[in-house]
């Protein structure tokens, strides 16, 4: 009996051992998994260049100056016939003729007025060889710090907008100016942005939320693609954007499919919105502000022509998740299906070809790489919903996260 019982007992303590050693092998597995995704996703991003490390005192050109930055580009994109990928080197080559000096009278955040010299050249004769089209009506500038200045089209355009890179007859200060700056000519200094890098001619722009959808005034006001956060059920689903097709169904009127060129014709508005998991705790790191441009939501259900009966609006994904949101919030005119992310393609990882935002919703309710939209009158829950999470979802009630 007593042997029977050491038996039991040290069959019992090898099965604990094993478990735990398979336990130990999951965690080592998933580890690796996860620290081999992010070291790939690090080695595919471009190489970021250290204003710090650059010696203004020993340059004596423009082009020498160019070389200290060979990975500086900017991307001119959005609606212009002609988009424009360029280094700070090759600008000079192809606009040389056209700099000039300028005096620059600024508004600070203090009202105070201040007036410099500086030597650049003026943004529109970038601009107008590319064809802004007639849709254009705004335009975002974002920099490599992260921040982000809206103009508008009139201003983009005219002759008071300036690229710039020096300061009273030197080269600016990288740890104060930025090696690169926009300068607006009799504005506000807050749009002097420095190191400029996607230029995003856009349609209409919402640059208003309501005060419990943004960040603290001292956080990181914009993202870029892979410092924002990401949660999926799975990987990224791969995707061939030549058969993709958005089917748009339900109790619809006059239910169809659309291609991905036939959704970016389509009218296009930005919101800025902020995006956060319903289980971020406070103070957490998954969430992240960005400016979303892409088709309001609106447009595409009422082209579809939404029956009587309806209450939801649901959306399939790739990877097979799916939500749903009211007829009535789908209806909001800054509810969009995005294209774009701080003037950029949606990365894959984000949702590429389309996600949905809605703005002042968890991002439980932005679902990513939709590929179906159903109206239906039944009360819809979605992958996290049907397990107890909020279905309303909304930022402005974080105590109720559960229904």
């Amino acid at each position: 009996m007593k042997n029977h019982q050491k038996n039991k007992k040290a069959t019992k303590i090898l099965f604990i051992t094993l478990l735990c050693a398979i336990l130990a092998g999951f965690t080592g597995f998933f580890s690796y998994f996860i620290y081999s995704n992010e070291a790939a996703k690090a080695a595919a991003r471009p190489a970021e260049f250290v204003p710090s490390e650059i010696n203004i005192a020993e340059i004596s050109d423009d082009l020498e100056f160019a070389k200290t930055i060979p990975q500086y580009r900017m991307l001119f994109t959005g609606y212009l016939n002609d988009e424009l990928d360029i280094s700070f080197e090759e600008l000079l080559v192809k606009y040389d003729g056209s700099f000039e000096q300028i005096k620059a009278n600024g508004v600070r955040s203090d009202d105070e007025e201040v007036t410099i010299d500086f030597f650049g050249i003026k943004l529109n004769e970038i601009i107008k060889g590319l064809g802004p089209k007639p849709e254009a009506q705004n335009a975002i500038i974002y920099a490599t710090d992260l921040y982000a200045a809206n103009f508008s089209i009139q201003e983009i355009t005219g002759d008071d907008l300036f690229l710039v890179w020096k300061k009273g007859g030197q080269y600016l200060n990288p740890g104060e100016d930025g090696v690169l700056k926009i300068v607006l000519d009799n504005g506000p200094t807050k749009k002097w942005v420095k190191n400029p890098v996607v230029f995003d001619l856009i349609g209409e722009y919402k640059d208003r939320v309501e005060a419990q959808d943004k960040l603290a005034d001292s956080s990181i006001d914009f993202v870029t693609e892979q410092q924002m956060f990401t949660l999926s059920l799975g990987g990224v689903p791969e995707i061939d954007i030549s058969s993709w097709e958005l089917d748009v169904g339900g109790l619809a009127q006059n239910p169809y499919k659309l291609g991905y060129d036939e959704i970016l014709a389509m009218p296009q508005i930005s919101v800025y919105a902020t995006l956060e998991t319903i289980s971020n705790p406070a103070g957490g790191s998954s969430i992240g502000n960005a400016v979303w441009t892409g088709v309001p939501l609106k447009f595409i259900l009422e082209k579809a022509g939404i029956e009587d009966n309806v209450i939801k609006v649901i959306f399939f994904c790739e990877d097979g998740y799916s939500t749903a949101i009211t007829v009535e919030e789908a209806l909001k005119d800054d509810v969009i299906l995005a294209y774009k992310m701080n003037g950029k393609q949606l990365a894959p990882e984000h949702g590429y070809p389309l996600r949905l935002v809605v703005p002042g919703k968890y991002g439980m309710k932005w679902p990513k790489w939709i590929n179906k939209i159903e109206l239906t009158d039944i009360d819809y829950k979605g992958y996290w919903e049907s397990q107890g999470w909020s279905d309303y979802a909304g930022r402005d009630r974080p105590d109720q996260r559960f229904d």
